[in-house]
Protein backbone atom coordinates (compact mmCIF):
# COMPACT_ATOMS: atom_id res chain seq x y z
CA UNK A 1 0.00 0.00 0.00
CA UNK A 2 1.10 3.48 -0.98
CA UNK A 3 2.07 5.90 2.03
CA UNK A 4 0.40 8.50 2.25
CA UNK A 5 1.06 12.47 2.36
CA UNK A 6 -0.75 15.11 3.25
CA UNK A 7 0.15 18.73 1.86
CA UNK A 8 -0.78 21.67 3.84
CA UNK A 9 -0.90 24.39 1.38
CA UNK A 10 -0.83 27.87 2.94
CA UNK A 11 -0.27 29.89 -0.05
CA UNK A 12 -2.84 32.68 0.60
CA UNK A 13 -4.25 36.00 -1.21
CA UNK A 14 -3.01 38.65 1.55
CA UNK A 15 -1.14 42.03 1.34
CA UNK A 16 0.72 41.53 -2.06
CA UNK A 17 1.08 37.71 -2.05
CA UNK A 18 -1.41 36.01 -4.06
CA UNK A 19 -0.68 31.93 -2.71
CA UNK A 20 0.65 31.84 -6.79
CA UNK A 21 4.53 30.56 -6.03
CA UNK A 22 2.88 28.13 -2.80
CA UNK A 23 0.72 26.17 -4.92
CA UNK A 24 3.38 25.96 -7.28
CA UNK A 25 5.94 24.48 -5.14
CA UNK A 26 2.47 22.47 -3.26
CA UNK A 27 2.11 20.79 -7.05
CA UNK A 28 5.48 20.08 -7.94
CA UNK A 29 5.59 18.23 -4.08
CA UNK A 30 2.65 16.37 -5.14
CA UNK A 31 3.77 15.18 -9.01
CA UNK A 32 7.44 14.45 -7.50
CA UNK A 33 6.16 12.02 -4.89
CA UNK A 34 3.37 10.37 -6.83
CA UNK A 35 5.97 9.52 -9.44
CA UNK A 36 7.52 8.10 -6.40
CA UNK A 37 4.65 5.72 -5.40
CA UNK A 38 3.55 7.78 -2.96
CA UNK A 39 -0.57 9.03 -2.67
CA UNK A 40 -0.55 12.69 -2.02
CA UNK A 41 -3.16 14.64 -1.59
CA UNK A 42 -3.52 18.85 -1.15
CA UNK A 43 -5.84 20.71 0.86
CA UNK A 44 -5.11 24.46 0.87
CA UNK A 45 -6.19 26.56 4.06
CA UNK A 46 -7.69 29.49 2.25
CA UNK A 47 -10.33 27.15 0.83
CA UNK A 48 -13.45 26.22 2.77
CA UNK A 49 -12.65 22.65 4.38
CA UNK A 50 -14.14 20.84 7.08
CA UNK A 51 -12.28 20.11 10.29
CA UNK A 52 -13.14 16.66 11.27
CA UNK A 53 -12.28 15.52 7.35
CA UNK A 54 -9.38 17.45 7.71
CA UNK A 55 -8.63 16.05 11.26
CA UNK A 56 -8.47 12.24 9.17
CA UNK A 57 -6.48 13.18 6.56
CA UNK A 58 -3.94 13.94 9.69
CA UNK A 59 -4.52 10.99 11.10
CA UNK A 60 -4.33 8.77 7.51
CA UNK A 61 -1.02 10.38 6.59
CA UNK A 62 2.25 9.03 7.06
CA UNK A 63 3.47 12.39 6.12
CA UNK A 64 2.56 15.81 6.31
CA UNK A 65 4.56 19.10 4.28
CA UNK A 66 3.40 22.21 5.22
CA UNK A 67 4.18 24.76 2.48
CA UNK A 68 4.08 28.15 3.61
CA UNK A 69 5.37 31.36 3.01
CA UNK A 70 6.79 33.26 5.35
CA UNK A 71 4.73 36.17 6.28
CA UNK A 72 6.40 38.24 9.13
CA UNK A 73 8.97 36.30 10.44
CA UNK A 74 6.16 32.89 10.61
CA UNK A 75 3.27 31.77 9.05
CA UNK A 76 -0.08 33.07 7.79
CA UNK A 77 -3.09 33.40 9.87
CA UNK A 78 -4.47 31.25 7.75
CA UNK A 79 -2.53 28.12 8.59
CA UNK A 80 -2.63 28.90 12.17
CA UNK A 81 -6.01 29.07 12.55
CA UNK A 82 -6.09 25.15 10.56
CA UNK A 83 -3.97 24.11 13.30
CA UNK A 84 -5.92 25.24 15.99
CA UNK A 85 -9.03 23.72 14.56
CA UNK A 86 -7.85 20.49 12.87
CA UNK A 87 -5.56 19.32 15.55
CA UNK A 88 -7.30 20.00 18.84
CA UNK A 89 -9.55 16.60 17.24
CA UNK A 90 -9.00 14.18 19.93
CA UNK A 91 -7.51 11.80 17.26
CA UNK A 92 -4.77 14.03 17.22
CA UNK A 93 -4.37 15.10 20.88
CA UNK A 94 -5.53 14.34 23.87
CA UNK A 95 -3.86 16.88 26.09
CA UNK A 96 -0.89 17.91 27.05
CA UNK A 97 0.81 14.81 28.39
CA UNK A 98 0.38 15.11 32.02
CA UNK A 99 -1.47 13.23 34.93
CA UNK A 100 -2.04 13.77 37.83
CA UNK A 101 -1.88 10.23 38.99
CA UNK A 102 1.56 10.13 37.18
CA UNK A 103 3.54 13.12 38.14
CA UNK A 104 6.50 11.96 36.18
CA UNK A 105 4.58 13.02 32.90
CA UNK A 106 5.47 15.40 31.13
CA UNK A 107 3.60 18.15 29.65
CA UNK A 108 3.93 18.23 25.40
CA UNK A 109 3.66 14.57 25.78
CA UNK A 110 -0.06 14.09 24.80
CA UNK A 111 0.12 13.91 20.94
CA UNK A 112 -1.42 10.49 19.48
CA UNK A 113 0.10 10.78 16.24
CA UNK A 114 3.80 8.95 17.00
CA UNK A 115 5.19 7.27 13.82
CA UNK A 116 4.61 9.73 11.25
CA UNK A 117 6.83 12.41 9.98
CA UNK A 118 6.69 16.53 8.93
CA UNK A 119 8.61 18.43 6.69
CA UNK A 120 8.24 22.43 6.83
CA UNK A 121 8.63 24.07 3.55
CA UNK A 122 8.88 27.62 3.35
CA UNK A 123 9.14 30.66 0.60
CA UNK A 124 10.89 33.84 1.42
CA UNK A 125 11.65 36.95 0.07
CA UNK A 126 14.52 37.07 2.48
CA UNK A 127 18.00 35.57 0.82
CA UNK A 128 19.38 32.32 2.76
CA UNK A 129 22.18 34.31 4.86
CA UNK A 130 19.79 36.19 6.43
CA UNK A 131 18.77 32.62 8.19
CA UNK A 132 22.66 31.32 8.49
CA UNK A 133 24.53 34.35 9.55
CA UNK A 134 24.75 35.23 13.00
CA UNK A 135 25.27 38.94 11.79
CA UNK A 136 22.10 38.95 9.65
CA UNK A 137 18.32 39.60 10.25
CA UNK A 138 17.53 35.74 11.98
CA UNK A 139 20.97 35.71 14.14
CA UNK A 140 22.23 32.36 12.72
CA UNK A 141 19.13 30.87 13.86
CA UNK A 142 18.35 29.02 10.83
CA UNK A 143 14.79 27.88 9.35
CA UNK A 144 14.26 25.65 12.04
CA UNK A 145 15.38 27.94 14.68
CA UNK A 146 13.04 30.84 13.61
CA UNK A 147 10.44 27.61 12.76
CA UNK A 148 10.60 26.41 16.52
CA UNK A 149 6.85 27.60 17.66
CA UNK A 150 5.78 25.34 14.48
CA UNK A 151 8.45 22.31 15.13
CA UNK A 152 7.07 22.17 18.81
CA UNK A 153 3.14 22.03 17.14
CA UNK A 154 4.17 18.58 15.75
CA UNK A 155 5.87 17.59 18.58
CA UNK A 156 2.97 18.13 20.99
CA UNK A 157 0.61 16.06 18.62
CA UNK A 158 3.32 12.90 18.77
CA UNK A 159 5.10 13.74 15.40
CA UNK A 160 9.06 13.61 16.14
CA UNK A 161 10.77 13.05 13.20
CA UNK A 162 11.49 15.67 11.15
CA UNK A 163 12.45 15.78 6.77
CA UNK A 164 14.83 17.90 6.83
CA UNK A 165 12.89 21.55 6.05
CA UNK A 166 13.79 23.29 2.99
CA UNK A 167 13.38 27.11 1.84
CA UNK A 168 12.53 29.12 -0.88
CA UNK A 169 14.43 32.57 -0.96
CA UNK A 170 15.43 35.86 -2.30
CA UNK A 171 12.12 34.88 -4.27
CA UNK A 172 11.24 38.42 -4.80
CA UNK A 173 13.92 40.33 -5.19
CA UNK A 174 16.43 37.68 -6.93
CA UNK A 175 14.20 34.77 -8.13
CA UNK A 176 15.61 31.22 -9.55
CA UNK A 177 12.77 29.20 -10.23
CA UNK A 178 14.50 26.91 -11.91
CA UNK A 179 17.09 26.32 -9.71
CA UNK A 180 14.30 26.22 -7.22
CA UNK A 181 12.31 23.85 -8.39
CA UNK A 182 15.37 21.63 -9.19
CA UNK A 183 16.79 21.22 -5.70
CA UNK A 184 13.66 20.89 -4.49
CA UNK A 185 12.59 18.13 -6.53
CA UNK A 186 16.29 16.24 -5.47
CA UNK A 187 15.53 17.29 -2.00
CA UNK A 188 12.24 15.19 -2.22
CA UNK A 189 14.13 12.42 -3.94
CA UNK A 190 16.83 12.13 -1.61
CA UNK A 191 14.40 12.07 1.71
CA UNK A 192 11.05 10.49 1.05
Amino acid sequence: MAKKVLIIDAGVHQGFAQGELNHHYAQVAQETLTSMGYSVEITRVEDDYDVATEAGKVVAADYIIIQTPGFWMSIPWQLKKYLDYVFCDPRIAKGDGRHRADPSAKYGTGGELKGKHYMLVSTWNAPAEAFSDPDQFFEGKGIDGVFLPLRKTFEFIGIKDQVPSFMFNDVVKNPDHEGDKARYIAHLKANF
